[in-house]
């Protein structure tokens, strides 16, 4: 190693990290059983995707994130082993590899051993003292943020408060998620200010004082101008009738909700949003890129009409390197953040840091 790579190598090791979306359990983060590991939902859609039957391994076809497989895990491994070889050159396939080696010491999962595997990691879910710890000594993890638990947690996992406020998604219809903001909400929304005043209830009931962030998921149909409280009432009356929002009604909802979250907060202590974007799930659990042009605009002006706080943005697109790598150089109250789902693989990972650095780190060597 050379002098340049040591200095770099030991100041990576010594920063502490938060990571601010994952799948753990708050009250439990170790994995009961290997079918928790190899059958996670990127490694479960990667099998479907390279020939497993999308019920192999779940009756339900679902990950068993979302729904119960109704098959005994050690049934589930063993059924799954002869599709693990189709993903053993991709960049999730790596991951298990490295995951399986950090924590448990195995070099690869083999017909030969996995039985001898699935014991080994029963055995470490039972083990407190080997389990104690480990995110922040092994990992280097501050603060982890799961989306899976809002339970009784550890002092580094925390669990995620979430509050509905988009319109549309991949998996759910325009009514099923107004009707699923009013099931939250524990009250009807049939004009913009039902919305607007729900959303300001729901936040004031949430322990603001314990928490020093906020995780918004916006469309990527953000609207840099903001709709109406007719603009609004009106996608809402239609979204009720049953008719599908257009991107800018579905943008201009999202927007008004936004606006609304930042003035709420003004009153609060927290100052910074972290926006993740760029990725959409479509059944049963295909993530994909999701990405419009008018986004990074309507970013942009918000944190021009906000600049009382601080915008850290993260991207599953890489359609978005540049563009928040704009954003950062030319507006103070903005940085970039970390990778997430699409960009989480080594060649995206060194094309954003080089923009990220070539952007708004560049720093010219004297000669």
């Amino acid at each position: 190693m050379s002098e340049s790579s040591r200095i770099i190598h030991e100041a990576l090791s010594s920063v502490r990290v938060i990571d601010p979306h994952c799948h753990l359990r708050a009250e439990k983060p170790g994995a009961d059983n290997l079918a928790d590991i190899v059958l996670y939902h990127h490694l479960w859609i990667e099998m479907v995707s390279s020939g497993m039957p999308q019920c192999e391994v779940t009756r339900a076809g679902l990950p068993h994130e979302l729904a119960d497989p109704e098959m005994p895990p050690f049934e589930r491994v063993e059924r799954a082993l002869k599709y693990l070889g189709n993903v053993s050159s991709t960049t999730t396939g790596l991951y298990l590899r490295w995951l399986l080696q950090d924590l448990y010491g195995v070099e690869a999962l083999t017909e030969g051993n996995w039985e001898s595997v699935y014991s080994q990691v029963q055995d470490k879910a039972t083990d407190e003292a080997w389990q104690a710890g480990f995110l922040e000594e092994f990992c280097g993890i501050e603060r982890c943020i799961t989306v899976e638990s809002d339970a009784p947690s550890e002092r580094v996992l925390i669990g995620n408060e979430h509050v509905l406020q988009n319109l549309a998604d991949g998996k759910h219809s325009a009514l099923e998620n107004l009707v699923a903001m009013e099931d939250a909400f524990g009250s009807s929304i049939n004009a913009a200010h039902d919305y607007r005043d729900s959303l300001k209830k729901t936040l004031g009931s949430l322990p603001l004082q314990q928490l020093t962030f906020v995780n918004v998921w916006p469309t990527p149909y953000l609207s840099w101008e903001l709709a109406t409280e007719e603009d609004v009432t009106r996608t809402i009356r239609r979204v009720k009738n049953g008719r599908t929002p257009s991107p800018a009604e579905v943008g201009g909802f999202s927007t008004f909700g936004f606006v609304t979250l930042l003035k709420a907060l003004r009153n609060t202590r927290i100052r910074t949003i972290q926006l993740i974007a760029g990725a959409e799930v479509l059944p049963p659990h295909r993530a994909i890129t999701h990405w419009d042009g008018g986004f990074c605009n309507a970013v942009a002006r918000l944190a021009c009409g906000f600049e009382d706080f601080h915008f850290s943005m993260s991207s599953a697109s890489d359609a978005f390197t540049q563009d928040i790598g704009i954003l950062a150089k030319h507006i103070p109250n903005i940085s970039v953040l970390g990778y997430w789902w699409h960009t989480l693989y080594p060649f995206y990972i060194k094309k954003a840091l080089e923009t990220r650095l070539d952007m708004v780190c560049h720093v010219t060597a004297k000669k």
